[in-house]
């Protein structure tokens, strides 16, 4: 209480305002234009991120969870995660598309998302042309033949934000009777409500395991993280699963191997130390554990990174892929 009562009687500019820590990994991948024929089909597929699908030329038919959308040209469709689906073209003309997957490590956007389930964005509309330059600005950056540099991927990375931005701020004007008719398989909203819930406290347990200073090793146990929301550890399995399409531990190993990453990558610190703050008592288990991820000891990692920087960027496919990865 006095210390309040001293903020509040200290003068406004000694005062600090702060904003949020922004802490999340995001991926783009398998973002590329094509040209079809009448008929063509992709078969039936799910996919672990989102899909943002933009219909430059033609007319689309997508089957969603036993949905059948007509996605028009100019349309831009969104396919949550897990979501089994199949598109075909039904123009006899041909048709040509725009297609990006994302991810993003943020448990209450995505559950904000899936909670639209499959939304198609009309031409034409405001939300849909902020979208569409977004999408034509990746179009605009596919390259043929050149590499692409680390300022292309920072620029990706930057409209991929603005992308999050309007999809978030478009669901959050979205009234509840507007939403498309409840898919097969859909999660109801309490279990929504518990799958996101345990993610962030998963992520809230992992930060902390990282900032502990007290020289012991911490376990993060998932069952007890589950418990705590007074549930079951089988209940909450299942509906994580059925959520995010993968288990818990699954999630919190890529926070681990996302983190693991960054941390390699500085050459001051050992990888001891690397492996302490990731709660393994014996280097070799985190070594074992990164090689069985990415099929690199920590070492070989650190090395080829330590190359990669001192030399041209990589060959890349004509595929604008893999901004920020989360393997």
């Amino acid at each position: 209480m006095e210390t309040k009562l001293q903020l509040r009687e200290m003068p406004q500019h000694l005062m600090a305002h702060w904003l949020p820590i922004i802490d999340c990994n995001i991926k783009l991948y398998g973002a590329h234009s094509q040209q079809v024929q009448m008929g063509w089909t992709m078969p039936e597929e799910s996919h672990p991120g989102f899909e943002l699908l933009l219909i430059l030329e033609g007319t689309q038919e997508s089957i969603i969870h036993g949905y059948r959308h007509l996605v028009e040209e100019g349309d831009i469709l969104l396919i949550p995660p897990g979501y089994k689906h199949t598109n075909q073209c039904v123009s006899t003309t041909g048709m040509t598309y725009f297609s990006a997957h994302f991810n993003v490590d943020d448990p209450v956007f995505i559950l904000k998302l899936m909670s639209r389930h499959s939304r198609i964005y009309e031409a034409g509309t405001p939300d849909n042309l902020k979208m569409r330059a977004i999408l034509e600005s990746w179009m605009g950056m596919i390259k043929q033949t050149e590499a692409y540099t680390s300022t292309d991927k920072f620029i990706m990375q930057a409209r991929m934000f603005e992308l999050f931005a309007l999809l978030s701020q478009t669901a959050d004007r979205e009234p509840v009777s507007t939403m498309s008719g409840s898919a097969p398989n859909t999660p109801a909203p309490t279990a929504m409500h518990y799958a996101g819930a345990i993610a962030e406290a998963i992520k809230q347990a992992f930060h902390a395991q990282l900032r502990n200073k007290d020289g012991n090793v911490s376990t993060i146990k998932v069952e007890q993280i589950i418990a705590s929301f007074g549930i079951s550890p089988g209940y909450g399995l299942q509906i994580f699963r059925k959520v995010y399409g993968r288990a818990p531990r699954a999630y919190l190993s890529s926070l681990k191997l996302q983190e693991a990453k960054v941390l390699i990558e500085q050459p001051d610190l050992s990888l001891g130390e690397i492996a302490w703050k990731l709660g393994y008592t014996h280097l070799s288990h985190f070594s074992r554990q990164f090689k069985r991820w990415t099929g690199e000891s920590p070492l070989q990692y650190r090395n080829s990174t330590l190359k990669k920087d001192r030399s041209t960027p990589l060959d890349s496919s004509s595929a604008i892929s893999g901004v920020n990865r989360i393997d």
